[in-house]
């Protein structure tokens, strides 16, 4: 097993102190996993073009998939993403969200790897002479996400998690545990006497809290032998352990209104009802709306159907069918 680290914070702040204890902590459960971890703050990764060099390469059916900017280290962390088996990504929350830099890979990554678009292309691939996809492409990935906000309360990080989802999304990784770590230290207001004046002044200082660190710690831990335990299980076998949330397959806590009482997930994008008890709110999903969150296959799958790629494939109705029956080991 490949396990790879990626802290789009601070080389010693505090994504990387986390990220370290859940590596750590999936070393000890199996002692011979690889492991690799990544400061992506050293790296350069530029934003998306849209120019579709990507696509093109996937479609032209010769090459493997690639950028057009190859003056950055964008290629490179690409293939070390898709080499591993699992990842644990760890990045700070600043303007409610995680920072810019992972935005900036994953509006490279995500497109290019769209799991639907690589298996149809590959099946054309094998049925027209072309040169096979990587491997790595179309192999599971389990991932792993660390959200670190410096604010107490949740309001002040609250796209922190559900943005981390983005990197997971398009090429179907499977999300095993979240950890929402903020507010580890809280302010206080103290006198203190100016040794030399003798004047007393009120001055605010940062506390640890000692209980949020000891459970940032625990959830960090348990999130590294969590992605090894469950190395190797179908989808269906690995359960959900972390905060549940509102939505039962991204268990992110955002919903979007529509004045009625129908709600979606803005993540998964897939509809619900909002139902009351008194004033507890639950929304419901069916089932056969879960199986078309964007989280899973049938979710990537359904967008290609909406971008009209059927016609090019010849054998995409009994694609459609090996890829579902598939969908549990990948």
């Amino acid at each position: 097993m490949k396990l790879l680290g990626l802290n789009f914070g601070r080389v010693k702040g505090t994504s990387r102190q986390y990220l370290d204890i859940a590596v750590e902590e999936a070393k000890k459960t199996d002692p011979s996993i690889e492991v690799e971890v990544i400061d992506c703050i050293k790296l350069k990764i530029n934003r998306c073009i849209g120019c579709g060099y990507c696509s093109r390469q996937l479609m032209g059916g010769q090459d493997q998939i690639s950028c057009v900017q190859a003056d950055d280290d964008y290629i490179p962390l690409m293939h070390k993403v898709l080499e591993a088996d699992a990842i644990i990504v760890a990045s700070p929350v600043y303007v409610l969200a995680p920072s810019g830099q992972i935005k900036n890979f994953v509006d490279r990554f995500g497109p290019a790897h769209d799991k639907a678009f690589m298996l149809f292309e590959n099946e054309l691939r094998k049925e027209t002479g072309g040169v096979p996809l990587d491997p790595n492409c179309l192999k599971k990935h389990l991932v792993s996400f660390i959200s670190v906000g410096g604010a107490r309360t949740d309001h002040w990080v609250s796209f922190g998690l559900s943005q981390l989802d983005l990197f997971a999304m398009s090429i179907n990784m499977k999300v095993v545990d979240k950890a929402n770590i903020h507010g580890l230290f809280e302010a206080r207001e103290q006198e203190e006497k100016d040794p030399d004046t003798g004047a007393v002044k009120t001055v605010r200082k940062y506390f640890p809290d000692e209980e949020r660190i000891a459970k940032a710690t625990e959830e960090a831990k348990h999130m590294g032998r969590r992605l090894v335990e469950n190395y190797g299980k179908k989808n269906s076998e690995i359960a959900w352990e972390s905060a549940p949330g509102i939505c039962p397959v991204c268990h992110n806590n955002e919903m979007t209104f529509s004045g009625t009482d129908t709600l979606c997930c803005p993540v998964c994008g897939i509809y619900g009802t909002l139902k009351m008890d008194g004033h507890r709110t639950t929304v419901e999903f069916t089932e056969e709306e879960m199986q078309r969150s964007r989280m899973r296959f049938v979710g990537v799958l359904e967008h290609q159907i909406e971008h009209g790629r059927q016609v090019r494939y010849p054998h995409f109705e009994e694609n459609i069918e090996k890829f579902r029956a598939m969908e549990d080991d990948m």
